[in-house]
This record gives C-alpha cells, structure tokens and sequence, in this order.
C-alpha cells in the first residue's frame, strides 16, 4: 500500500500540475484537440465560456495535486519523526 501511495505522490501529482498547467496556459490547443478527436467543428470547444472553464480546471487541477503532494510530505515526515 506504502509502495502505491508513494507513486501516486511522486510522479502522478507531477503529471497532474504539467496537464493542468496545460489546460490553463493553452486552453485553446486543448479545444483544437478535443475537436480532432470527437471528430466535431471548433467552435462547439472554443467558446469563450468554454476556453474560461477549461482555465478553472486547469487550476483545479494543480491546486489538488499540489495540496495531494504536500499532505504526502507532511504525512513522510510526521512518520519519519515517529519511528
């Protein structure tokens, strides 16, 4: 379980700040992408509305996997002092 956690901590919550950091830099890249492959019209992804709500996932994604990352370190080293 130790093992599991620990993965998800050092290297899914770096992925997890890269892709939101994406989303929130180039949401319009994003939208281009997204159309490609449904295989619909830009416009239906590009919508200013649209282009917003991707930028709030964006840093919704990098403030979970920041908080996801600090809980960890918290967590190692409130273990670390125990043992």
């Amino acid at each position: 379980m130790s093992t599991l956690v620990n993965l998800v901590a050092f290297i899914a919550d770096p992925l997890m700040v890269i892709l939101g950091f994406l989303l929130f830099r180039y949401p319009q890249a994003w939208a281009k992408m997204n159309a490609r492959a449904s295989r619909k019209e830009l416009h239906e992804f590009d919508s200013p509305r649209q282009l917003a709500h991707t930028k709030r996932v964006g840093i919704l994604f990098m403030t979970f996997a920041a908080f996801s990352f600090l809980s960890m370190l918290a967590l190692k080293t409130v273990l670390a002092r125990l043992n």
